[in-house]
């Protein structure tokens, strides 16, 4: 090869590489803006303004200890988990892997150089061929092929929002049944007192003679019960902070996590089916990410029906004998002639419609969550109603009537034991109405998308209107 040839090829594969180096090198992974679209997302759906995002371990780990200081309200233990709980963080990992796809989407792939050198096999001289071939085709591969990176970003986006919008449910639902167990452990040891106090007035009966010994073992049978009652509770206390501890993230020892909300009285507005559906189609995460799925799978198809013609490179070629060196273009075709793609694209037209089905499926399955989660509000919040303005009083006046006849001598104890225990039992039940109405509130933001605060505004203003 002549020095002239040489000269040339080599300038020609350094400009080549200076502009792809110069395209490469503005192509960076930068999933920042991702993370703060995820976080937005959350915040609409549960309140909370806070999210872990990788690479900010220091600055999560000292949120968190911000957090616990002093104790914790039900969104204050939402905050803790979405910094917090692994599981949540693995999944935030994914926005960065998307976000390196889409950047991998819009790249070209790297040029090939390719060179011949035949050498004589007799008199004569040597020849050099060459070529420096890029897929040129592939900038019309690209804009489809970034639309699709996108959307599949987008979806992500989303479904790792909506995991973060369940954790916050799910932690809501811990936090209630930590103070739920915390309140049926103050009823329970109040139970025990009444019980106790009972047991007490028997026996003295029994010594002034105006009680049976049959008397005084069942006032005691029923005091031993609630004893057990009190132990089981205590246990349930247990039980109910260390699941809480689990969703938040926490090694600490459960008993060491101050809650700071104990069971929440009812809420006094109600709330409408209709407004809770048109809610829920508009803010569900788990919709808005079906949405981004279907896009994504109709912008496959697009890019399938493009790749019929995968491969025309083109570029420079040379070759070079006797010192003098010839350059012109290059092309190199991959005809179409067997596979002309069409397995790829029936592939894609089924994933199309597939995408479409799931999301219709998913719509229609949305809308019975949000049924199914209001009518248990409205049967938590009706049924905590009767036992808190009827049935309770309606039971601590029969106990104090039963108790003012047997003092009188006018009722056997039997009455007051019977009083008795159908207060303790419906002071039970009744923390269990109030559980059932807490309960059921991370599950009704979690079917419409929005936190109570802001279900409870809309249904305001569409009352205004």
């Amino acid at each position: 090869m002549g020095a002239w040839g040489m000269h040339r090829l080599w300038t020609v594969g350094a400009v080549a590489s200076g502009a792809l180096l110069a395209l490469g090198g503005c192509a960076t992974v930068d999933p920042t803006a991702d993370f703060g679209r995820v976080q937005e997302a959350v915040q609409a759906a549960t309140g909370a303004g806070g999210l872990y995002r990788p690479g900010e371990d220091e600055r999560a780990a000292k949120r968190v200890e911000e957090l616990l200081d002093g104790g914790l309200t039900a969104q204050e233990a939402v905050q803790v988990s979405l910094l917090n709980n692994r599981e949540l963080q693995v999944l935030l990992f994914e926005v960065g892997v998307g976000r390196a796809e889409a950047v991998q989407a819009g790249l070209l792939s790297n040029p090939s150089l390719g060179v011949m050198l035949r050498l004589p096999l007799g008199d004569g001289s040597t020849t050099t061929e060459g070529a420096l071939l890029q897929n040129v085709i592939e900038l019309w591969h690209i804009p489809a092929r970034k639309r699709r990176a996108e959307n599949q970003l987008e979806q992500a986006l989303f479904a790792v929002a909506h995991e973060a919008a369940t954790l916050a449910a799910k932690t809501k639902t811990s936090y209630v049944r930590a103070t739920a167990a915390e309140a049926a452990l103050a009823v329970a040891e109040e139970n025990y007192d009444t019980a106790r106090m009972f047991f007490e007035l028997t026996e003295e009966r029994l010594e002034a003679g105006a009680a049976t010994q049959v008397g005084v073992n069942a006032a005691q049978s029923e005091f031993l019960e609630q004893e057990l009652l009190v132990r089981e509770a205590r246990y349930d206390v247990f039980e109910a902070r260390r699941r809480l501890a689990v969703v938040l993230g926490l090694e600490t020892n459960p008993a060491d996590i101050e809650l700071t909300e104990a069971l929440g009285r009812l809420p006094d507005r109600q709330l409408r089916l209709d407004g809770m559906l048109a809610i829920a189609a508009e803010s569900r995460l788990d919709l808005r990410a079906a949405t981004e799925s279907v896009e994504a799978a109709e912008n496959e198809l697009s890019l399938e029906r493009r790749l019929f013609l995968r491969s025309v490179r083109g570029g420079l070629s040379f070759e070079s004998r006797d010192g003098d060196t010839e350059l012109g273009p290059a092309v190199q075709l991959q005809v179409p002639v067997f596979d002309q793609n069409q397995a790829q694209i029936a592939k894609a037209e089924y994933r199309y419609a597939q995408a479409l089905r799931r999301f219709e499926g998913l719509n229609a399955r949305a809308a019975q969550e949000v049924r199914g989660a209001y009518e248990r509000y409205a049967l938590a919040m009706d049924s905590a109603r009767l036992y808190e303005e009827r049935l309770l009083p309606v039971r601590r006046a029969s106990l104090e009537l039963a108790r003012e006849s047997f003092a009188e001598g006018k009722t056997g104890f039997l009455s007051v034991l019977e009083a008795q225990s159908r207060l303790l039992v419906a002071r039970r039940e009744y923390v269990a109405r109030l559980e059932a109405v807490a309960r059921s509130v991370p599950d009704l933001e979690a079917a419409c998308g929005r936190p109570l605060a802001e279900l409870i505004e809309a249904e305001g203003q569409d009352a205004k209107r």
